[in-house]
């Protein structure tokens, strides 16, 4: 990422999102929009759902926001609505947020190819071959940049669409650097959860899906529990799984050990009452909560079998991140975590620095006005994949 340059005139941005709720994508384009705001330039949001969780947190930032109703109105009503409300905002550049294909045709012609667009899920078992074949073919020619938060989803997509690779763009997702956590945060967070203040506590949050994989966060929590029974381990989070893995939970006999805390409006207790990340993903384009984790300094122990994540905690020195999901592997590590509290803070604080060096906001914001900028060249051809 080139460093932050003087910003250009003050545009008016409209982002257009596939939806509003709390995800990493949503998350990570709120950074986004929060940093253009500082760099001068008047951000509104389209979400092409109904306005979800994230609309309190576009309101604090004073970014107007407008929820469409994708799926609860006939298609040609939905067009017709996203059309006439970007003849009536007439942006000067726009970011289209996630892979829409009705959206991506409702723009065709609009801000006069000051377009970026951004996409941060993975593509293997999302959508078929010849949806993203069509996606790209059509966003080539409309977008001055594509945008990819790992080389990982950015290679995966240059596989399905070659041409893609003259506009592709490894763009790391904004972080806003987080203060560290004190003795007393952790101590507070904790009495807000409902936890013991003492002893270790172990935790990772998330969309309770399949792919998410708790089910290898539970299998590593019974083999350290059976060497350290003190440790507390805590799921933030729900979804079709839940009740699986609390049977699960039961089956390996540490239910007493495990506490489910649903979803969390806010993800800041939870890392602050934590001694350790556990993470584990069969896909991601790129893991927010391991991110955000290390940010905070926090060690982290993950296993990824396909995704960015290893992009970032590029070596044992800043993350462990295995291959493989191997309980056994995981839990050794844990152990040595936890049993070694200052090679933990070294290896959090290792973290963080990576972290924030490769995630950061008003470099990140800085490109993207030069990506919006009109005139400006076109972006160039995508950096080289590794």
């Amino acid at each position: 990422m080139a460093p932050s340059q003087p910003c250009p005139e003050p545009m008016r941005i409209l982002n257009i999102i596939q939806c509003s709720n709390l995800g990493g994508m949503e998350q990570a384009s709120l950074r986004l929009m929060e940093a253009l705001q500082r760099r001068g330039h008047a951000l509104s949001v389209v979400s092409l759902h109904p306005l979800g969780p994230l609309a309190p947190a576009l309101l604090a930032s004073s970014i107007p926001a407008l929820g469409l109703g994708y799926g609860q109105v006939p298609l040609w009503r939905w067009l017709r609505r996203l059309r006439r409300e970007l003849r009536r905002q007439a942006p000067d550049a726009l970011l289209l947020t996630g892979h829409s294909l009705p959206a991506l045709l409702a723009i065709a012609g609009g801000c006069h190819g000051r377009l970026v667009l951004a996409i941060h899920f993975h593509h293997t078992g999302v959508k078929p071959r010849w949806f993203w074949w069509l996606f790209y073919a059509i966003a080539t020619r409309q977008f001055r940049a594509i945008t990819f938060p790992s080389h990982f989803v950015r290679r995966e997509a240059i596989a399905l669409y070659p041409p893609l690779a003259a506009r592709a763009r490894t763009v790391r997702n904004p972080l806003t650097p987080p203060a560290l956590i004190t003795p007393a945060a952790r101590l507070q967070a904790r009495r807000e959860l409902g936890l013991s203040p003492e002893g270790p506590v172990v935790g990772n949050g998330g969309w309770l899906i399949p792919r998410k994989r708790f089910d290898v966060f539970l299998q590593v929590a019974a083999r350290v529990l059976a060497h350290q029974p003190q440790v507390r381990f805590v799921i933030a989070g729900d979804g079709p799984e839940a009740a699986s893995l609390k049977t699960l939970a039961r089956e390996l006999g540490i239910e007493r050990s495990v506490h489910w805390l649903g979803w969390q409006v806010s993800m800041e207790p939870v890392y602050a009452a934590l001694d350790l990340l556990l993470f584990h993903s069969d896909w991601d384009a790129m893991g927010l909560t391991p991110i955000e984790a290390m940010a905070r300094g926090l060690p982290v122990v993950a296993s990824v079998l396909h995704g960015g994540l290893r992009e970032v905690a590029s070596t044992p020195a800043v993350a462990v991140v295995l291959e493989q999901h191997d309980p056994e592997a995981l839990a050794s590590h844990v152990l040595r975590l936890l049993s070694d509290p200052a090679a933990a803070a070294a290896l959090g604080s290792r973290g963080r620095r990576q972290v924030l060096a490769l995630s950061d906001s008003e470099a990140i914001a800085s490109w993207h006005e030069r990506a919006l900028a009109d005139p400006a060249p076109l972006v160039p051809p995508a950096d080289p994949l590794p």
